[in-house]
C-alpha cells in the first residue's frame, strides 16, 4: 500500500514554452516546473499533498489555475501570483538533441520565508528551470532548517544568460555550495561534464566526479543518459563509492525530451518516500521519464498516468 499524507514541496518556474523539434513540429505550451507538478500528481496518490512554491506573472494565472484544477493534491499555499509577466522560454532542438533556450521575463526569487512553512514536507524538490530561482543563500538556510528529503536537479544552474537573454553553457558559480544544499543531486552526462570539467564518457572520470559530487555532501548522484537510462552513485556499506546502472524503460517512440528529467525525479522521489528503496526508486524513474519521451509538451504529461500498469502505480514498495 501507499504511503497516505505524503507531502512534497517543489521550488522552481512555471513558464510558457515554445517549442521546436526537428520533425519539424513547434508545440506551444507550458511547461517548467508544471512538468514536475504534472507528474508528480499523476503518479501520487489521492491522499498526496503537492506543494509549488514558486512565483507566476499575472498573464498566466488564469492558465496555471486551470491546468492544476483536475489535480486536488496540487496546492496553491504556496504559489505567489504577482504583477509582473511570466516567464517564457523559446526552446530550439536540433537532431543531436542539442537545444539553444531563450528565456524573456522574469519574476522576483523565491525566499526563504516562502519556503519556511513547507520545510517538515516528507521531500523538498529544488528544480533549477530559469536557474536564478533562488539565492544560494536561501538554499542554504534550507539544508539547515529543513527536517525534509530534500533533491535538486541541477538543470539550468549551468546556463547563463547573455544580453540578448539567449541561455549558454557556463560553470556555475559556487557550484560546490550548491550541491551541498541537498541529500540528491540529479543532473545529464552534459551538465555533469561541465561541473567535472572533463567527457564522463569513461568509467575513470564517472567516478572522479561522483566521489568529488558525494564529498560535497549529497549521499546520491543520479546521472542520466539519454537513451543509454541511468546511472546511481552512493557510498556502500563499507564507505566506497557504489555505481548502479538502469536501463532506459521507453513505452514507445520517443517523440519529445522535454521534461525528462523533470519526470524522472518526480518518479524517484515519490517510489522513494514510498519505499525508502533506492534500487526501486531509480527504476521507477526511469519508466515515468521513458513514458515521457513518448508524448509532446505539457498536454501530454496528463496522460502519465494512463501507461502505467495497476501494479507500478500501486508500486508494491512499501511493504517490502
Amino acid at each position: 500500500m501507499m504511503k497516505g499524507n505524503t507531502q512534497i514541496a517543489l521550488l522552481g518556474t512555471i513558464n510558457r514554452d515554445t517549442i521546436h523539434t526537428p520533425d519539424g513540429v513547434t508545440t506551444e505550451s507550458f511547461g517548467g516546473l508544471l512538468y514536475s507538478i504534472l507528474a508528480l500528481a499523476e503518479i501520487a496518490s489521492p491522499e498526496a499533498a503537492i506543494y509549488p512554491v514558486c512565483h507566476v506573472g499575472s498573464d498566466m494565472e488564469g492558465t496555471v489555475r486551470e491546468i492544476l484544477a483536475p489535480y486536488p493534491q496540487v496546492k496553491f499555499d504556496g504559489i505567489t501570483f504577482v504583477s509582473s509577466k511570466n516567464p517564457h522560454c523559446f526552446l530550439e532542438y536540433d537532431k543531436e538533441g542539442r537545444k539553444q533556450e531563450t528565456l524573456r521575463n522574469d519574476v522576483p526569487q523565491i525566499t526563504f520565508e516562502q519556503i519556511e512553512p513547507f520545510l517538515e514536507c516528507d521531500a523538498i524538490c529544488f528544480n533549477f528551470i530559469t536557474g536564478i530561482e533562488l539565492a544560494l543563500e536561501t538554499a542554504e538556510q534550507v539544508r539547515k532548517s529543513a527536517k525534509s528529503l530534500l533533491l535538486m536537479d541541477v538543470h539550468s544552474l549551468t546556463l547563463g544568460m547573455d544580453e540578448n537573454r539567449r541561455r549558454f553553457w557556463r560553470l556555475p558559480p559556487d557550484w560546490q555550495r550548491w550541491l551541498g544544499c541537498v541529500d540528491v543531486v540529479q543532473m545529464n552526462e552534459q551538465e555533469g561534464a561541465l561541473l567535472a570539467d572533463e567527457s564522463l564518457d569513461g568509467e575513470k572520470p564517472t567516478s572522479r566526479f561522483a566521489e568529488k559530487v558525494l564529498s560535497l555532501g549529497p549521499s546520491m548522484l543520479m546521472l542520466t543518459r539519454n537513451e543509454r537510462g541511468s546511472q546511481t552513485f552512493y557510498r556502500n556499506a563499507s564507505g566506497g563509492l557504489q555505481e548502479e546502472l538502469y536501463a532506459p524503460v521507453p513505452a514507445g517512440e520517443p517523440q519529445d525530451e522535454t521534461g525528462c528529467g523533470d519526470t524522472f525525479l518526480m518518479g524517484f522521489t515519490w517510489a522513494f518516500l514510498q519505499s525508502n528503496n533506492r534500487d526501486k526508486a531509480c527504476q521507477f524513474a526511469n519508466r515515468v521519464a521513458g513514458i515521457n519521451v513518448c508524448l509532446r509538451g505539457i498536454d501530454g504529461i496528463s496522460q502519465i498516468g494512463q501507461f502505467l500498469k495497476p501494479e507500478e502505480r500501486e508500486l508494491g514498495f512499501a511493504d517490502d
